[in-house]
C-alpha cells in the first residue's frame, strides 16, 4: 500500500497598509517583501532618490509595486523622503543596519545614504573602551569591518575602502587576498608595505638613540663600586 504524503500550503501574510504612510492622495503603491503597502507620493521619491522610482513605475493606485525589502527596511528608507525625523540608526542591530545600507544604495536615498556613512564611523571606531581589552568584542569588530569592506568593494565607495586600508593595515596580505580585487589590491598591498618599513625604520631609530642602561659591576676590590657602559 502506498503512503500518502501530505503537503502543506504556504502561509502567506495577509496584506496590510502601512501606519505611517497612507495617505489618501498617494500615488504610488509600494509593497513590501513582508505584504506592508506604502502610500507614497512619487514625487519624493522622484526628488529625494536617483535610482527610485523606475521609469516604468506606474502612477495608478491599482498598480503596485512590488520591492524585495521589508516592511521595516521600507518605512527607514521612506521616512528620509519627507520632512521628518530620521530613524534612529544607533537602535538597529548590524545586520539590519546592513540591509538598510544596501537597499539605501540600491535605490539611492541619498539622505539615508548620508546618515549610513556617519553611522558606519561609530561601528569602525568604537568608544567602548571595553573593545581594547575584550577578545569577543575585538572579533565582532574585526568581523564588522570586513563586512563594510566587502560592502564598500561592492559598491565602489573609495573613501571608505581607503579609510578601511588604514584600520586593517595589520591584517596578512593572505587573508586579504580572497577579499579584494586585483584593482584594490595592488595600491593595498603597496601601502601595507610602506607602513611597515616606516614601523621598521622608527623601531630601528628607537633602538639607537635609546640611551644604554649602565651596568653597575661590584668590584671587591678597594671596595669600590664602578660604573661600566656595555
Amino acid at each position: 500500500m502506498a503512503s500518502s504524503t501530505s503537503h502543506v500550503a504556504p502561509i502567506y501574510d495577509s496584506i496590510r497598509t502601512s501606519d505611517l504612510f497612507n495617505t489618501p492622495d498617494a500615488d504610488v503603491v509600494i509593497r513590501s517583501s513582508d505584504n506592508v503597502d506604502f502610500y507614497i507620493h512619487k514625487k519624493n521619491l522622484e526628488c529625494a532618490t536617483g535610482g527610485f522610482p523606475p521609469a516604468e513605475t506606474p502612477s495608478s493606485l491599482k498598480d503596485v509595486v512590488h520591492l524585495t525589502e521589508t516592511a521595516n527596511i521600507l518605512e527607514m528608507l521612506f521616512s528620509c523622503i519627507y520632512p521628518r525625523p530620521f530613524p534612529s540608526l544607533e537602535e538597529l542591530d548590524f545586520d539590519t543596519f546592513m540591509l538598510l545600507v544596501e537597499a539605501a544604495e540600491k535605490y539611492q536615498f541619498f539622505g539615508m545614504i548620508c546618515a549610513c556613512r556617519l553611522h558606519m564611523k561609530e561601528i569602525l571606531y568604537p568608544t567602548d573602551p571595553d573593545f581594547s581589552t575584550n577578545f569577543t568584542l575585538k572579533l565582532d569588530l574585526h568581523a564588522k569591518r570586513i563586512r563594510l569592506l566587502h560592502f564598500a568593494i561592492r559598491h565602489d565607495v573609495r573613501d571608505l575602502i581607503e579609510e578601511l586600508r588604514v584600520i586593517l593595515v595589520n591584517v596578512p596580505l593572505s587573508d586579504m587576498a580572497e577579499i579584494l580585487p586585483p584593482h584594490i589590491y595592488m595600491p593595498w598591498s603597496l601601502y601595507r608595505e610602506q607602513k611597515l618599513l616606516e614601523k621598521l625604520k622608527s623601531n630601528e631609530e628607537l633602538s639607537v638613540s635609546k640611551p644604554k642602561r649602565p651596568e653597575i659591576l661590584n668590584l671587591k676590590r678597594k671596595n669600590q663600586v664602578i660604573m661600566i657602559n656595555f
